[in-house]
């Protein structure tokens, strides 16, 4: 069936979804859906499309435990202690702040600033 053939699109009410596989060396490796709410007018259909294909390679490569070591809690808090650092930011095209990670030995990137002020 055409349908519900990987990589077809269909539509749940407000929500996009999609079935994709992943194969590696032309044998399968994982099945996996990608799922994102849709809303008009707030985000394009191809950039809806992209994030339920991201959606689903992340649980495809989550099968595999590629980076594994990611959806360790403990792992990623010793991590961010030993390489991150949190701080204010603020998104210089729309002014809105937040608190963010970035690298410690990086700096941040356009469209972020760095805020003094977090209100």
């Amino acid at each position: 069936d055409q349908r519900n053939a990987p990589g077809t699109k269909q539509w749940y009410q407000r929500r996009v979804r999609g079935e994709y596989a992943l194969y590696a060396h032309e044998r399968f490796v994982s099945q996996a859906v990608g799922q994102v709410a849709f809303y008009t007018g707030n985000q394009s259909y191809s950039d809806a499309t992209e994030k339920i294909k991201s959606a689903a390679l992340i649980r495809c490569c989550k099968d595999l435990g590629v980076a594994s070591e990611l959806w360790d809690k403990r792992w990623a808090e010793q991590w961010r202690a030993k390489y991150g650092i949190q701080e204010w930011t603020e998104n210089v095209t729309s002014q809105r702040k937040a608190q963010l990670w970035r690298k410690k030995d990086e700096e941040w990137l356009w469209p972020y600033k760095r805020s003094t002020f977090y209100k």
